[in-house]
C-alpha cells in the first residue's frame, strides 16, 4: 500500500480549462478571492488525477462513497467515479492552500492555514482530555497555536479517513499529538479498528495531517508540492516515495 500527497498554493496553479459546468457555476457564485481559490483547487486535483490515471483531467468524474454512518452517497468520502479505480482520495483546502491525498487504502488529509483562533473555546469543545493536557504544556502563544493546529488537523484527517466527518463528539478522539505518529481507535465500526495519524511536512504557515489505517501506515508516504516556487520542485523529505508511474502500476492491481 502507498500514499502520496500533493500540495499547492492557488496563485501558483497554472490555468487549465478542465472544470465541469457545475464547478464553474460554484466558482462564479463565490466572492473573490474564494472563487479563484476554489478554481485553483479543482484544477490542481484534476491535473494530478488526470496524470495519475492517464486520462484528460476534464473527463474525470468525481463523486462520493456512501457515508459509513447513514449510507447516503451524497456526503460520504470523495471518490473518482470515472475512470474506475480502486484508489482512495481525500481533499482539503484552507484559504489559498490545498492538499490532495491519493492512496491504495482509506485516507484522510487536512491542511490548515495558521490564523488566530479561540484556543480556550475550541480546546474545550474539540480536544480530548489528553490532548488538552498536552497543549497545556506549552506557555508561549505561538507554540500553543501550532500545538492546537497539530491536534485539529490530526483529528480532521482521522475522521476523513473513517468517513464520518466532523459531526461527532470530537472530545472522544485522542490523536496522541505528542507522538510523531499517533494511533487512534475507531469505535464507530464493529469490530473497532486502529488508524494512524501524523503531521508530514507542509507549506509555509500551514499545518497538515494525514490519517490512514494503521496497517498501511508502515508503507510509503510521499509529499510533493505542485509549485516549484514553494519547494524548488523537490519532494519533501518524508520516508518512502511513490511516483506516478508506481501508482499507475498499483491501480491495475
Amino acid at each position: 500500500m502507498a500514499t502520496s500527497i500533493w500540495l499547492w498554493s492557488a496563485e501558483d496553479v497554472p490555468h487549465h480549462d478542465v472544470l465541469g459546468e457545475e464547478e464553474r457555476r460554484r466558482a462564479a457564485a463565490l466572492r473573490e478571492p474564494l472563487g479563484s481559490y476554489f478554481t485553483a483547487a479543482r484544477v490542481a486535483v484534476r491535473t494530478v488525477l488526470g496524470d495519475l490515471l492517464g486520462v484528460p483531467g476534464g473527463d474525470i468524474v468525481l463523486g462520493n462513497r456512501p457515508c459509513p454512518g447513514c449510507g447516503d452517497p451524497g456526503h460520504g468520502p470523495p471518490r473518482v467515479v470515472w475512470p474506475e479505480t480502486s484508489l482512495w482520495i481525500s481533499l482539503s483546502r484552507s484559504e489559498r492552500y490545498g492538499a490532495l491525498a491519493v492512496s491504495t487504502a482509506a485516507v484522510g488529509v487536512d491542511i490548515e492555514t495558521h490564523r488566530p483562533v479561540d484556543l480556550a473555546g475550541l480546546g474545550r469543545d474539540a480536544l480530548a482530555p489528553a490532548e488538552a493536557a498536552w497543549l497545556d504544556g506549552f506557555t508561549e502563544p505561538r507554540e500553543r497555536l501550532l500545538g492546537f493546529y497539530r491536534c485539529w488537523t490530526r483529528k480532521e484527517a482521522v475522521l476523513k479517513a473513517v468517513g464520518v466527518g466532523m459531526g461527532v463528539d470530537l472530545r472522544r478522539w485522542d490523536t496522541v499529538p505528542g507522538a510523531d505518529r499517533g494511533t487512534v481507535r475507531d469505535t464507530t465500526s464493529s469490530p473497532a479498528r486502529l488508524l494512524a495519524v501524523e503531521n508530514p511536512p507542509s507549506l509555509a504557515d500551514t499545518t497538515m495531517a494525514v490519517g490512514r489505517p494503521a496497517a498501511s501506515a508502515q508503507d510509503d508516504l510521499s509529499v510533493r508540492a505542485l509549485s516549484a516556487a514553494e519547494t524548488g520542485g523537490a519532494v519533501f523529505p518524508v520516508a518512502g516515495e511513490t511516483t506516478l508511474k508506481g501508482f499507475r502500476a498499483l491501480k491495475e492491481m
